[in-house]
């Protein structure tokens, strides 16, 4: 949960606000009005009170795992699923936002998309799965680590 809430906060953050190659919902209201602009950082702003939510419900959850044990986690484990939750934003992201719901397209100058493919950026979809995969086998390797397997077929 926590390295989902990041994702998104750090895609707002840099994305949206930063780059500003896209609001939250410019697919709906266009970024080149008053009324639209305000709509669409309007909404990215709740968006990142979300995501500062879901953050600080993983951080209390890895709190309370960190209270109820006496040896202290694992430092690749958290690591591994903090990657996890940033692809699987990613990848929802690109899916649900962007192809699905069509809230908003990822633009350069002159409004043209910045990805090829267009509207299902599969290129950031591939990454974010890389991402997911990478987070496993952190996670994976640093669960072997720490129980002293190093057995393939753990």
């Amino acid at each position: 949960m926590f390295g989902f809430g990041f994702s998104g906060l750090i895609d707002v953050l840099v994305l949206h606000h930063i780059l500003q190659w896209h609001h939250l919902v410019s697919g709906i209201y266009p970024m080149n009005t008053l009324d639209g602009l305000r709509t669409n950082i309007l909404a990215d702003g709740l968006f990142s009170v979300g995501m500062l939510l879901i953050m600080g419900v993983g951080a209390g959850l890895l709190w309370q795992s960190e209270r109820r044990t006496a040896v202290p986690l694992a430092v690749r484990p958290l690591a591994g699923t903090a990657l996890i939750g940033l692809g699987v934003f990613n990848v929802y992201d690109a899916v649900v936002d962007h192809a699905l719901f069509g809230l908003h397209q990822p633009v350069g100058s002159g409004g043209r998309p910045l990805s090829f493919g267009g509207e299902y950026n599969p290129h950031w979809i591939a990454v974010s799965l890389l991402f997911i995969i990478a987070g496993y086998y952190v996670y994976r390797t640093g669960i072997r680590a720490r129980s002293g397997n190093t057995d393939d077929h753990a």
